[in-house]
């Protein structure tokens, strides 16, 4: 390599940097987004000593834990050590994201120079990547997502290596890409690892620049390899599917992510279904609203797919079957059973596989497009890389013309628009916060702390956090209704039968203190700083004067000022409920702790003789304590158990025991787009 050859070079490279770490640091300085978890923010040192037991008995009466161990590595230590140095959380955040992007481009920039690339269309296809639209589908909300995406173009490098030199260097490499890039989601990882196999038959059967034998070896070690490495997280998704809720039962269906994967948006690097997302407060990615009407962008966007294209279709070079192979196989899978009532045939037999617990669980087709992205930005590079070869002047002009284009096509870059003003809070918590959470800690006994009213993300006056911020704050046992349950199909039944009411304004207040000594509850704590408009959630007035007066809480403890919670303007909320609230009654402090009279210990053993059976269900619960006949210092089993347990049956009736017959457990449907149903 001549030495102006490594200047260029040295100049790509930090091109690629700068581009991702001065628009982002540029971006809403001193704002923390809500990105992937909020725990990573308010102390990571805490979520890293919880992220190895896939037990958590702290959180929602205890649960299997969600993918929480992938925050092991990269992210967790990533911000660990940044805390550690004492960088504030936004400028980590925006360096964990610039980091993505810069690896991105250095990815193409390694595979490209692997396959023998030189001149301006390596550039081109570096930033056509690394700045594509694809990024903002989960920038802003789950940047662990673009982990595969950034890791790609290095997997598929590193096979080439490894099957053109042989031996373990090259399937070590890539296991420990593998390492870095798959631990946190599966399906993402699953999709783009298809590209590299997709090389090895390339390789072998069509280029033939190695055997099919070099390429079944180069298979076996890269393989033995990755599953050696990821057999921890590999442990957690099967501990998670074999003991705890079927997550994906309760987030998108397919039909959501299929009707959003149109072949248009998924050309130009886009088609996930929450960029397009929108509520009361407006769009939940702002940009989408620039991509789906601003002409300009439109027509610049599908300009450079459109180019992409042609010089892929006009342009021949060695490795343009193999790309052209990604972008089919990376379009046909994010598309998948798109338009979802009338699907191709090739579409039905996915919406069929769908229907199985293995096929929800791939349901995020959408995230198999950095191997289309990945072909249409070498697309580009390849035609720069043509005129160039020809007219080297001609090919500098069409070069830059390129990198002006494909920063254009991202404007929340160049605009320094990158954090979501309704996905995002300030660098510090209320103060407030931190002292409920040091107070709850320090009470506690045993017991839990229950915090309503339920939301479906944890959405503050004062900013949105998505996860709510409590358990990231103490060590205490923690429980609180959201939109996705976890624990137990009962602990979470018992959950929303008991915050359901208390929304509609129906929970009794003789019920409340016998449900939470039954959930060991010693603390009830009444958050009334969040947006409950977002939501419909429960009014912070009354939800405060209903509280007070409840029977069996005692010890109110404040948090805060009394300052208005008043809904935005999205939403002023002047109903019904507002005009039913007594002006007369005071706005509550933030943040108030009641005390559970005689609560009950989380781990406690009860005798099954005299044990209550309840006909019923979770509702059936709330209104036996609300009658006052439901005795919560015995056992407490469901006339359902009776019949799929013979042993409960056994051992429960073998003494007498107390019976309630309500007329709960019925056939009922119930929808899970928001925990109130309005």
């Amino acid at each position: 390599m001549r030495l102006d050859e490594r200047a260029i070079d040295r100049l790509r490279v930090a091109t690629a940097a700068l581009v991702a770490v001065v628009p982002l640091l540029l971006s809403s300085p001193g704002r923390v987004g809500a990105d992937t978890k909020t725990y990573l923010y308010l102390d990571p040192g805490r979520l890293l000593a919880r992220a190895p037991s896939l037990w958590d008995a702290d959180v929602a009466f205890g649960t299997v834990t969600h993918q929480t161990i992938g925050y092991l590595w990269p992210m967790g230590p990533f911000y660990w050590v940044l805390d550690r140095v004492g960088l504030p959380d936004w400028v980590a955040q925006r360096l964990w994201l610039a980091c993505l992007l810069t690896a991105a481009g250095l990815g193409v920039r390694h595979l490209l120079r692997t396959l023998g690339w030189e001149g301006p269309g390596l550039l081109v296809a570096m930033l056509a990547y690394e700045l594509s639209p694809y990024l903002l589908d989960y920038s802003a909300r789950i940047s662990a997502v673009l982990l595969p995406w950034a890791g790609l173009p290095w997997m598929i490098a590193l096979t080439v290596r490894a099957a053109r030199r042989g031996g373990w260097r090259h399937p070590a490499l890539f296991a420990l890409v593998v390492l870095t890039v798959g631990s946190v989601n599966a399906t993402a990882l699953l999709l783009v690892g298809l590209a590299p196999v997709i090389w090895l038959v390339f390789a072998a059967g069509v280029e033939r620049s190695i055997t099919w034998g070099r390429a079944t070896a180069t298979a076996l070690r890269i393989g033995v390899l990755t599953v050696g490495v990821s057999l921890w997280w590999i442990a957690g998704l099967w501990a998670q599917g074999a003991y705890s809720l079927p997550v994906t039962h309760f987030t998108e269906t397919y039909e959501v992510v299929a009707d959003a994967a149109t072949a248009p948006e998924v050309i130009r690097g886009l088609g996930y279904w929450f960029f397009y997302g929108n509520d009361k407060f407006g769009p939940w990615i702002e940009p989408s609203v620039d991509y789906t009407h601003g002409v300009w962008l439109v027509v610049l966007t599908f300009g450079l797919a459109t180019a992409a294209l042609a010089a892929a279709a006009l342009i021949r070079w060695r490795h343009r079957a193999y790309f052209g192979t990604l972008f089919v196989v990376g379009t046909l899978i994010a598309i998948g059973a798109h338009p979802y009532d009338s699907p191709s045939p090739y579409g039905s037999l996915f919406e069929a596989f769908t229907r199985t617990d293995a096929g929800l669980a791939l349901r995020s087709t959408p995230r198999a497009l950095p191997m289309a992205v990945l072909a249409t930005s070498v697309f580009l590079g390849a035609g720069v890389a043509a005129v160039w070869r020809h007219r080297r002047a001609w090919g500098r002009a069409l070069g830059a013309v390129g990198l002006v284009a494909v920063v254009l096509a991202n404007p929340p870059m160049w605009k320094t628009r990158m954090i979501e003003r309704h996905l995002d809070r300030p660098e510090q918590i209320p103060s407030y916060w931190r002292e409920a959470a040091g107070r709850l800690d320090e009470l506690d006994d045993g017991t839990r702390v229950l915090e309503v009213p339920g939301s479906d993300f944890a959405s503050y006056r004062w900013g949105n956090t998505v996860d709510p911020i409590t358990p990231g704050l103490m060590d205490r046992a923690y429980a609180a209704r959201e939109l996705v349950p976890f624990g137990s199909a009962e602990s979470a039944a018992l959950l929303i039968a008991f915050d359901r009411r208390l929304q509609d304004d129906t929970l009794d207040p003789a019920a409340v203190a016998p449900v939470a000594r039954l959930l060991s509850v010693g603390d009830l704590v009444h958050r009334a700083d969040l947006t409950y408009e977002r939501f419909r959630t429960a009014r912070p007035v009354p939800t405060a004067a209903f509280l007070d007066a409840v029977p069996g809480l005692s010890h109110a403890e404040e948090f805060g000022p009394h300052v208005p919670n008043v809904a935005g303007p999205e939403q002023p909320l002047r109903d019904e409920i507002f005009l039913a609230t007594d002006p007369a009654l005071p706005d509550p402090a933030p943040v108030t702790r009641y005390r559970v009279d005689a609560p009950l210990p989380e781990v406690r053993l009860r005798p099954t003789g005299g044990a209550t059976v309840l006909v019923g269900d979770a509702d059936g619960v709330v209104d036996a304590a609300a009658a006052g006949v439901l005795d919560v210092d015995s056992a407490l089993v469901f006339a359902a158990d009776l019949v799929t347990s013979p042993t409960i049956a056994s051992a429960t009736l073998a003494t007498p025991t107390h019976l309630i017959v309500t007329d709960t457990n019925r056939r009922r449907g119930q929808r899970w787009g928001t925990i109130h149903q309005v």
